[in-house]
């Protein structure tokens, strides 16, 4: 079954790959997604398969029950394999990191520049913001495999610490990163481009860190680190190293900016295209550039045999989504919606702008995943009149997917660090973070309001 998924995967993505040069049969293209999603379904976690299955059947009703055409479908079947191409793609820039041993620099600037907490809290959120904007899904393991030596005797409340800074530096991510699955899925739902989302999706992120930098420093990380030197020690190859990775790291990053910048001055590919097709050149580039290392054949290896089946689970919904999103689309659905809702808007006024994120932060609380809301809500939202632009709209639900993903307890973002960290989700979600959310939501709504661009 594995190989089959793997299979079904890379096809998918060579397919979307080939789209971008000349056309590709839909009927291809549905054949694999089917075959993914049947058998994907089967080694799916039980808590994605339940809600997978909800999207999948109440997508097909849908279609039965407006007699919708085959080829409509079709379409929504493969409607979002798009973003399952990017996420293979993405998944790929965890192989340099891992044969280049980027772990050691990151542990080398921890050990050299910090003297107070909260000093090191801003950087483990820097890190884990630039980290995430590639490794995606791997940015929690990564994150822990780097800071965990270095932190765990060094700074009081050691667990809320790591949380916090991993958490919020990762969620930040999610408002700029070219490859974030949630940015993908709003530029989709809005149609607003990536470029339209890149600067005050950067400026969020950095209200977000300076905030929770502020929040920490004033109330709690103000303490010296006084074992750091003593507990780690440096080699000089990777002290002469360092400076040298920092650059990598942040050419890797400057480089995915430019290249879909250069994409889309010159109107090559679609909004997604251009981010598959940039994400795919420079870690391609990326990965050649270690291929003399004597480890990269045994990375490449375990990357073909394990790394690439961690797309299986968020593949497989985002199937069962598209099929439902795809649905709703053409059924005419929303048609009967828009009304009340329109109704609701006008009576609410400007303080519409406030509800609509509490009421898709409550049903993420009530265990909907911020993914699936992203989407029911950009196409209702679109379907009405406010008095916000396009990419206004598309920052509010950014802002309120990344504040679900942050103090959901259901999130996986949630359960994985309390995983990692041998802690509750509600401690990492509510208890940790919950004051956090509440000053940044009402930032970013001003914010969002005020950016009519």
């Amino acid at each position: 079954m594995n190989n089959i998924c793997k299979m079904a995967l890379l096809v998918i993505t060579l397919l979307h790959v080939t789209q971008l040069f000349m056309p590709v049969s839909l009927e291809l293209l549905t054949f694999f997604t089917a075959l993914l999603f049947g058998v994907g379904l089967f080694i799916q976690k039980s808590g994605f398969r339940t809600i997978t299955l909800f999207f999948f059947t109440l997508g097909t009703l849908i279609l039965i029950y407006y007699k919708l055409p085959f080829s409509i479908g079709m379409q929504s079947l493969t409607s979002m394999t798009n973003i399952i191409a990017i996420i293979v793609v993405m998944q790929l820039f965890s192989i340099p990191i891992e044969v280049g041993h980027y772990s050691d620099t990151v542990e080398y600037w921890l050990k050299k520049l910090f003297k107070k907490e909260s000093s090191l809290y801003l950087f483990a959120m820097i890190v884990t913001n630039l980290f995430a904007s590639f490794l995606l899904f791997g940015t929690v393991p990564v994150m822990v495999s780097l800071f965990n030596k270095a932190l765990k005797n060094s700074v009081s409340q050691y667990q809320r610490f790591f949380a916090t800074a991993i958490m919020r530096g990762y969620t930040l991510a999610l408002f700029w990163a070219p490859g974030a699955i949630i940015i993908l899925l709003v530029m989709q739902v809005t149609h607003v481009s990536w470029s339209q989302l890149f600067v005050p999706g950067l400026l969020l992120s950095l209200i977000g860190m300076l905030t929770s930098y502020a929040l920490e420093h004033f109330t709690r990380l103000n303490k010296p680190i006084v074992t750091m030197s003593e507990m780690l020690s440096t080699s000089s190859s990777i002290a002469k190293n360092a400076p040298k990775q920092t650059a990598h790291i942040i050419l890797v990053i400057i480089s995915l900016i430019v290249g879909i910048g250069f994409l889309e001055r010159f109107s090559i590919a679609t909004g997604t295209g251009r981010i598959l097709l940039a994400g795919l050149i420079v870690s391609t580039i990326w990965i050649a550039y270690y291929r003399k290392k004597p480890e990269f054949k045994t990375v490449l290896k375990n990357y073909g045999e394990s790394g690439i089946m961690q797309a299986t689970d968020f593949s497989v919904f985002f199937i069962a989504v598209g099929l439902f999103a795809g649905a709703v689309d053409h059924s005419g659905i929303l048609s009967y919606i828009q009304p009340l809702l329109q109704e609701s808007v006008n009576h609410l006024g400007i303080f519409s702008i406030l509800v609509i994120p509490l009421l898709f932060i409550f049903i993420a609380l009530c265990g909907i995943h911020p993914l699936v809301l992203a989407v029911m809500f950009g196409k209702i939202l679109l379907s009405v009149s406010l008095p916000l632009s396009s990419v206004s709209i598309a920052l509010i639900l950014l802002l309120s997917a990344a504040i679900s993903f942050i103090i959901s307890p259901f999130a996986g973002m949630s359960l994985m660090t309390a995983k990692f960290l041998h802690v509750t989700p509600l401690e990492v979600s509510l208890k940790w973070n919950l004051l956090f959310c509440s000053l940044f939501l009402v930032e970013g709504l001003v914010f969002a309001y005020l950016w009519q661009g």
